[in-house]
């Protein structure tokens, strides 16, 4: 009688444990979005009326609180990002407030190596911190090739620019100098001087060690969240 008992019971307990879980993980929600950045292809959020899942490799845009050179950083380091609009979906929803602070941790740098080969800066932002004090984890990574911050082709591509065109100088006015002495071999030392001081300059840039990464307060990147971010609405996004 007693084990028939116990049994009924237990069966009503893991049936209501049961259809709580089903209640919970089938609750109404409606998919928005988050503006799209460069080639993801994620920007789906799920909202229910207690909270937002942003799901997983969507890309969110982030800045530098302060300035940041790789060449004085470590590995361990702290750095502060904002959201300074906060974070909303293009059909309104706000997520997150203005001014929320995201707490990143660089856990590899690169520096920059011979052959024009750049610094590398590998971050996880870790943490989100709201104005309220509140704390929500986070697991993202810069958006970019290989998840690290690095330089743009740009300017590696302004720096070699550099040593050639400074060279090219040196080299015109060795050649001026070498031809100082006649007005007839002045022209063609010029001439010769001015294309093998590019040259030199050229190689140079290629083979010196590359740029550190530096960004100003305020430089924008975006990074890709590695786990969906859950945003318990009713409590953060005020």
């Amino acid at each position: 009688m007693y084990k028939k008992v116990f049994c009924i019971v237990l069966l009503i307990f893991f049936a209501n444990v049961n259809f709580s879980y089903a209640q919970e993980n089938n609750e109404p929600y409606r998919l928005e979005h988050l503006p799209q950045y460069k080639k993801t292809n994620v920007t789906t959020v799920k909202i229910t009326a207690n909270k937002a899942v942003v799901l997983a490799n969507n890309a969110i845009e982030i800045t530098f609180n302060s300035y940041f050179n790789s060449k004085n950083a470590k590995k361990g380091d702290m750095i502060d990002f904002s959201l300074p609009n906060g974070l909303s979906t293009i059909e309104g929803t706000c997520l997150l407030p203005c001014n929320t602070k995201i707490i990143g941790c660089i856990t590899c740098i690169e520096k920059p190596k011979m052959f024009n080969r750049n610094a590398k800066v590998y971050i996880l932002f870790k943490e989100i911190l709201l104005p309220n004090g509140c704390t929500l984890p986070l697991i993202a990574y810069p958006f970019d090739k290989n998840n690290a911050l690095k330089v743009s082709g740009w300017k590696s591509a302004g720096k070699i620019a550099a040593y050639t065109v400074g060279l090219f100088g040196v080299g015109a006015g060795l050649g001026a100098w070498i031809g100082a002495g006649s007005n007839s071999a002045g022209t063609g030392a010029l001439a010769l001087g001015m294309p093998i001081g590019a040259g030199v300059g050229l190689i140079i840039g290629i083979i010196t060690p590359g740029l550190h990464y530096r960004a100003k307060c305020g430089k924008k990147i975006h990074m890709r969240l590695e786990d969906c971010l859950i945003i318990p609405l009713a409590r953060y996004s005020k």
